[in-house]
């Protein structure tokens, strides 16, 4: 146990012993629990649990397969305790479970079957500390704080709320709630929000270092990269890479903690946790829409406990008013009608394990006010990553889930991603630090950097641009004469009627647009190259204020423009009448 976690430990006392608890399917041990102690004399301090030893090899979970799971299946083991992985194998669902819990599963007369290969890579998990280029909790912060200082131009800190464990203890303990807000300052709003947010479940060690990777992509790249350089300059890209802080920092010891650290009325939950029994709420299924409607237990104990009430926790609290400030009032999907096509913003909620891409509803099998759009958004992103993408409920029923929340009340493209393979030597939720760039059905990071930067892309309109073409392979070629801009513009399952440059983030009006024409002489297959050829005076009489990013976009015969892609111009006025300009400097004083 490293030091930052035995000192806050040392502040909390023990000992309570409980009966045993039971319930009709999951058969609990006799527990130790933590009781109420002082930061000092005079100051109640949070519930927090110490230690007691590790478990027994009885405790020790597997992965099983259970076989033939319907949705109210799915529901009936969910409210019994039993935690279910977020992965499907046509009717088979995978769970974790204890000695005790794969025999009462058979004598319920459930169908499962232990998997090897996950349950070996699950048990030989090691704790945090020889793990390997994970970063801590305090290590992720100290990260975010050293970004803006480094990056003041465009990267501002957010501290937008405090853990369960740091309200409770007046901030004597626990942490920060931190997000970076990304953006070029000196260019004025509004500009679409892209959210990136991971690591609200603790054990999910991956996604925390998917959106620091994502951070220091968009930092080290602007001013050099032209698509990020225009991310940042006419878009915010927002990235929260760990939300439960105070349950990352039991994870870090190598423990299943999915939950926040709040004991509420878990007086029979142990320590250390569980796969079975561990005290805490899951902050993701504890927002307040539909909250505990659907995929939740009400036993305290439970993976899916969510909370004594809608939004309880101060972390759920936090986001959800962050999130909230950061989005302009649109109509409410929750109200049942669709987000308009012109709402901007863009979601993802990073999560392991499954390859999996999800979209809402999931508290319902009915389809989403905008299940078209959601869909077609969701399938762009699997282009990228190679995952599987359906809707939520297609995996099994949940509900107070942040991407339902954050689409349902702001009518915001909302989405969960579920990062890393069911099978191999990178499948679970602490696979080994390099399955971020490499290994057996790894490569995490260069597999979903192209599909988060989509997302980015998309936030203008995230309803109606992914319906266009695509851009890529973008050439310019200049001289002191002519600018020649070449590309391609895929329009996948719809034909390319027409393709386009201009200077603003999306040719509204006002903006001078110049066409490009299609290389084979005319727009009429799914996939065009087409050319702009332009002479120099146009582009200076164009390009006013001066700038050095082109910005070029396709339209299908449906009439959907697509997505913008950015290029260098490599600042042609500089060399444009170079004798000229020569002349002029040495006439200066």
């Amino acid at each position: 146990m490293n030091d930052n976690y035995q000192a806050s430990t040392n502040l909390h006392s023990l000992m309570a012993k409980q009966a045993p608890r039971r319930t009709a399917l999951i058969v609990r041990h006799s527990p130790f629990i933590a009781l109420l102690g002082l930061l000092s004399a005079a100051m109640l301090l949070s519930v927090l649990p110490v230690a007691s030893g590790q478990a027994s090899a009885d405790d020790q979970p597997v992965v099983v397969r259970i076989s033939n799971i319907s949705p109210a299946d799915a529901q009936r083991l969910i409210k019994q305790g039993v935690d279910l992985l977020e992965a499907r194998d046509g009717p088979d669902l995978f769970a974790l479970a204890t000695s005790d819990q794969q025999t009462a599963l058979r004598e319920a007369g459930w169908d499962i079957h232990i998997e090897a290969h996950q349950t070996m890579l699950l048990q030989n998990s090691q704790p945090f500390t020889v793990s390997g280029g994970y970063r801590s909790v305090e290590e992720t912060e100290q990260f975010l704080r050293d970004r803006a200082a480094r990056y003041p131009h465009v990267a501002m800190l957010a501290d937008f709320g405090d853990s369960w464990q740091r309200q409770q203890s007046n901030g004597a303990a626990g942490y920060d709630l931190l997000a970076l807000r990304l953006t070029n300052r000196d260019i004025a709003g509004p500009k679409p929000v892209f959210f990136l947010m991971a690591a609200i479940h603790a054990r999910e060690w991956t996604t925390a270092e998917i959106a620091t990777r994502f951070i220091d992509h968009l930092l080290i790249n602007y001013n050099i990269d032209p698509d990020v350089t225009w991310l940042l300059n006419e878009h915010e890209i927002v990235v929260a890479p760990m939300l439960n802080p105070d349950g990352r920092k039991i994870a870090e010891q190598g423990y299943l903690q999915r939950k926040n650290v709040n004991p509420g009325s878990g007086d029979a939950c142990k320590f250390p946790p569980s796969a079975s029994n561990q005290y805490g709420v899951d902050l993701n299924r504890n927002s307040s829409f539909f909250w505990n409607s659907a995929g939740t237990s009400q036993d305290p104990c439970s993976q899916v406990f969510p909370g004594s009430g809608p939004a309880s926790e101060p972390e759920t609290q936090a986001l959800q008013a962050f999130i909230t400030a950061l989005y302009p009032a649109r109509p409410r999907p929750a109200n049942g009608a669709p987000a308009p096509d012109d709402t901007s913003g863009v979601l993802i909620s990073l999560h392991s394990y499954s390859n999996l891409i999800l979209w809402p509803w999931g508290y319902t099998s009915s389809p989403a006010p905008n299940a078209v759009a959601l869909e077609r958004l969701g399938r762009r992103f699997a282009r990228y990553n190679d995952y599987t993408a359906h809707q939520s409920k297609d995996l099994y029923l949940t509900s107070g889930t942040t991407d339902e929340w954050a689409y349902a009340e702001l009518g915001i493209a909302a989405y969960t991603f579920e990062i890393g393979p069911m099978e191999g030597p990178c499948a679970g939720f602490t696979p080994p630090y390099s399955c971020l760039d490499g290994g057996v059905g790894g490569s995490f990071w260069p597999r979903n950097l192209p599909a988060l930067l989509y997302a980015a892309r998309v936030a203008h309109a995230p309803y109606t641009l992914p319906a266009g073409p695509d851009v890529s392979n973008i050439a310019v070629i200049n001289d002191t004469k002519t600018l020649t801009v070449t590309a391609t513009f895929d329009g996948r399952d719809q034909i390319v009627s027409a393709a386009e440059l201009s200077f603003s983030r999306s040719g509204e009006a006002g903006s001078e647009v110049f066409a490009l024409q299609a290389l084979d002489g005319a727009f009429d297959s799914y996939q065009e190259q087409a050319q702009l050829i332009l002479p120099m005076s146009a582009l200076l009489k164009a390009n006013t204020p001066r700038v050095s990013i082109a910005l070029l976009r396709g339209r299908n015969v449906a009439g959907a423009w697509g997505p913008m892609s950015a290029t260098w111009l490599k600042e042609p006025y500089r060399v444009w009448a170079p004798l000229v300009e020569q002349s002029a400097q040495r006439n200066n004083p």
